[in-house]
């Protein structure tokens, strides 16, 4: 009931609608609700061309303006985009968040097309840098070589568009992995001074800035409105479950990572993340599973191998885990972290804080993760933990 679902959000009016395409043409229907009464406030009908679909948004948002009998302007700086170019972006969405070679590279190629057919779109640029962002995270390119890149296009983007909030927000991760709090601090102030955020902004909000900073409640109710805003992206679920950890909820962080799996059986960061929670849980068989699930997508990934390793040892494999953990050789500047991960998977908590304090030390990506959000309530207890805080630059 719909009337229902508006009181339990405190909203009192709500908008209807649906969209059907029939080769070039688009049908929009739209209609504004008084959610007390089911009063209809407002309908209507549109039927164009899909190369009007943005004009037919300017005259429904217009349309409602008048009928809630409020002014709206465009925002500032804002042009309409070309559709193709809208359309590659939007591809490139559906790529995103699958974290292989082969998927990261389709969502790269996306971008590009996009500016190619519309070099001033500011969007495709803020794509560009979480791309760079997210192969430094899963440890697929060194954080010295996708941060300026990140901070670059970041810059670009400000430079057509002075406002856009996602934009901000990438340079306020930037500051926040090289552990400058105060400007992280203030880009995240400009990204979130307005409402709506999008779903991947409220993400960013949620990891880098409120449970980086210890604000942990608050960050659980922003990923909270992230996973109830779109509830099928398995992303989402995933960071919702770290930072459910960071509050000592494991239930229902396992929870959330089984339903991200669930969503996206291919996800290897979902099912790395659940190997090492198991671990930790001591529940040593389902980590293996996991874990091998991980490894067998992600066998480049040190956050896969760390967790296989670890999921082999405390299953009584230490002969096969420890071999397994030389491959760090070959990307040297990832073991401190990885070596971290592989403790907290065999219960060595101590020796994962001290391996945590040399990652911090070297500002490797993943450290402010797994230190502020789903492991802190296991190492703040450790002796190194004060060293850790000191290391990136946090009051302990």
């Amino acid at each position: 009931d719909i009337r229902k679902i508006a009181d339990t959000l405190g909203v009192t009016t709500v908008l209807e609608g649906s969209v059907r395409r029939a080769g070039t043409r688009l049908r929009v229907t739209a209609q504004l609700i008084q959610a007390s009464d089911g009063t209809h406030l407002w309908s209507q009908r549109y039927d164009r061309e899909m190369s009007d679909i943005f004009a037919v948004q300017d005259e429904i948002s217009a349309a409602i303006a008048g009928a809630l009998k409020v002014k709206c302007s465009r925002a500032p700086g804002r042009r309409m985009r070309t559709l193709p170019a809208y359309e590659a972006y939007l591809q490139y969405r559906s790529y995103q968040w699958k974290f292989t070679p082969e998927a990261s590279q389709r969502s790269k190629e996306c971008l590009e097309r996009a500016l190619a057919l519309d070099p001033d779109f500011a969007l495709p640029y803020v794509g560009l840098a979480d791309y760079h962002l997210a192969l430094s995270a899963v440890g697929a390119m060194p954080k010295d070589m996708a941060m300026p890149r990140i901070r670059e296009l970041a810059q670009r983007a400000l430079d057509l568009d002075a406002d856009l909030q996602d934009a901000h927000a990438m340079l306020g991760i930037v500051a926040a992995s090289d552990y400058d709090w105060a400007e992280a601090g203030r880009r995240f102030r400009l990204a979130t001074a307005r409402e709506p955020l999008s779903p991947h902004l409220r993400q960013w909000y949620a990891s880098f800035w409120l449970s980086a900073t210890g604000r942990v409640e608050e960050a659980r109710q922003q990923m909270m409105r992230t996973v109830e805003e779109d509830p099928l992206c398995q992303m989402w679920r995933y960071m919702y479950s770290t930072v459910l950890k960071g509050l000592g909820l494991d239930d229902e962080a396992i929870a959330q990572g089984c339903r991200a799996v669930e969503l996206d059986p291919q996800f290897w960061l979902g099912w790395m993340d659940l190997g090492l929670a198991y671990a930790v849980r001591g529940r040593h068989a389902d980590a293996l599973m996991c874990a091998e699930k991980a490894y067998a997508a992600a066998p480049w990934s040190p956050y896969s191998i760390a967790v296989m390793a670890g999921a082999l040892a405390v299953n009584g494999q230490v002969e096969n885990a420890e071999p397994l953990m030389t491959r760090l050789h070959d990307n040297p500047s990832w073991e401190p972290v990885a070596r971290c991960v592989y403790c907290l998977c065999r219960g060595e908590v101590e020796q994962a804080a001290e391996w945590a304090v040399k990652a911090a030390e070297r500002r490797l990506p993943g450290v402010i993760m797994l230190v502020t959000r789903p492991y802190a309530p296991l190492l703040r207890h450790c002796a190194a933990w004060p060293a850790l805080m000191k290391a990136i630059n946090l009051p302990s």
